[in-house]
Formats: C-alpha cells, sequence, structure tokens
C-alpha cells in the first residue's frame, strides 16, 4: 500500500500530525530526522532546523506529501536557478510517524 497524506490537522516545531489516505492519524516526529540530514554538507534540510520556517509546511494536494515553498534553488535547462519547494517523500514520513494517541488515551 502506497502511503500519503490526506491533510494536515496540526503542526508545531518538528512535529506534524497528519491524517493519511487509509484513514489513520499519524505523527510525524521530524526533529531528529531534519538534524541528522542538515549535517550532510551543502543540506538543502538546514533551513527547517528555524522554527518559523518549518512551520510554513504545506501539503501537496496532488502528490500527497509535506513541503515547504521556495526552501531550494534549481537551475532550468538554460542554467538559470529559480526557488523550487522542498518535499520529502511521503513513504519516508510515514516510516517517520507514530500513531497519534486516542482521544481516550489523550484524557488519561
Amino acid at each position: 500500500m502506497l502511503h500519503r497524506i490526506q491533510k494536515i490537522i496540526n503542526a508545531t516545531p518538528y512535529t506534524i500530525l497528519c491524517e493519511w489516505t487509509n484513514g489513520e492519524i499519524r505523527a510525524i516526529q521530524m526533529e531528529e530526522k531534519i538534524r541528522e540530514w542538515a549535517d550532510e554538507p551543502g543540506s538543502v534540510y538546514k533551513s527547517l532546523l528555524d522554527a518559523n520556517i518549518f512551520m510554513q509546511v504545506m501539503l501537496d494536494a496532488e502528490s500527497k506529501t509535506l513541503f515547504w515553498n521556495g526552501l531550494i534553488k534549481i537551475k532550468d535547462t538554460t542554467g538559470k536557478l529559480f526557488n523550487a519547494a522542498l518535499d520529502i517523500d511521503p513513504e519516508v514520513l510515514y516510516l517517520m510517524s507514530v500513531p497519534a494517541r486516542s482521544q481516550d488515551n489523550q484524557a488519561a
């Protein structure tokens, strides 16, 4: 089964609560992985360590994954640089996520 995000329910710095297309509600806990990715030379993920930038997360309705607009620069066929979105494979996000606690567990 392919895992895709249906909607963002809530976002706090480095944790995003999402509804998945299979009906699951899961929390994507991203801080540890972002810090790991940010350590790579030339990493495009370093900017996500800024909580204000992280909180600009959006859902791509077509690819059903999370993205941050304008965080990377790419060249077109003429060599001209332009801003593009930074997205993360939804399968990677699913593997990073954990089931959200039910309302009953949260009240306990």
